[in-house]
């Protein structure tokens, strides 16, 4: 091949190089305040998204509050995803810092349970009784539903996109309805009467809707609210009158609690189970909390 021959295929050849790259580039700016709607945005939007996960893989997002450079990064972006729920109590105050930029509630769409209320919540510490319960993610058909209306909102931002996002909500829904037939077939190992979570706090409700257990949590539905003596001495009555046979504390917080209920019930501790996405290397995403805790469940209350 001539000189001329060889620069007339390497220009072709760095034409189409650069046409596949702009065709993948990220089109899709979008900042996500918990990072479970990190994990989501990802999912649905693939390589037309760029998501700026605000909290960060292991960040609890009950702890978060945004500084001037997350801010910044959120005004730079052309979407942000939040829980909703009231999960993030500075929400409002962002919607009114940033301009021209909308905040997505992802879990508008998502029936609440209210704590106090719905029968999985056997034992309801003070705090969060009669309060809409925030944890939302906890259930697989939630996320399945999520996806698609992520998808939806996505489209309305990037229309050329919408065929993308689409196929990828129904690749994820896919993926999850498997997840859950198998989160099913293994919970189903476990006897009727151990189907009590007992947890660090009140994160569980809609898990324990989805699967048929009850939850007995030891504080309410942060990790923040501390419960007095006259409401642990209730926790450990319901423990003991329940006879389940093992207690969780939480991943990425003090197992104290759980420790004193356990010495005080006989029962032994679980491994930490993960509440609000903070977990980390193959725990994070939402995919890997859920295998997470169903293995955690099934190893401490499942028969051998």
């Amino acid at each position: 091949m001539s000189f001329c021959g060889v620069s007339a295929y390497l220009l072709a050849a760095s034409i189409f190089l650069a046409g596949a790259l702009a065709a993948t580039a990220a089109t899709l700016r979008v900042s996500a305040l918990h990072p479970l709607m990190a994990d989501l945005a990802r999912q649905v939007g693939g390589e037309r998204v760029e998501v700026y996960d605000l909290v960060g893989e292991g960040g609890n997002p009950h702890r978060f509050e945004p500084r001037p450079a997350d801010l910044k990064q959120m005004q730079s972006s052309q979407l942000v995803l939040a829980a909703g729920k009231n999960l993030e109590f500075y929400l409002d105050r962002v919607k009114a810092t940033l301009e021209g930029v909308p905040v997505v509630d992802v879990g508008r769409t998502i029936p609440s349970l209210t704590v106090g209320k719905d029968a999985v919540y056997t034992c309801c510490p003070h705090h969060g009784h009669s309060t809409l319960d925030p944890h939302w993610w906890h259930g697989i058909d939630n996320m399945r539903r999520a996806a698609r209306e992520v998808a939806k909102t996505f489209a309305a931002t990037d229309p050329e996109g919408k065929a993308a996002y689409e196929a990828n909500a129904a690749a994820y829904g896919k993926r999850l309805a498997e997840l859950k037939k198998w989160a099913t077939r293994e919970l189903a190992r476990v006897p009727r009467g151990q189907r009590k979570l007992v947890t660090a706090h009140n994160a569980f409700g809609y898990f324990a809707k989805e699967f048929g257990f009850e939850v007995i949590a030891v504080s309410g539905l942060t990790k923040e609210q501390s419960t007095t003596p006259q409401e642990r001495a209730k926790t450990i009555e319901s423990v003991k009158k329940s006879g389940v046979r093992a207690v969780f504390p939480e991943y990425g917080s003090s197992a104290k609690p759980l420790q004193a209920i356990s010495l005080a019930t006989g029962t032994k501790i679980g491994q930490p189970l993960i509440a609000d996405g903070t977990g980390t290397g193959a725990a994070a995403g939402f995919e890997g909390m859920i295998r997470h805790n169903v293995d955690a469940i099934t190893d401490a209350l499942a028969d051998k």
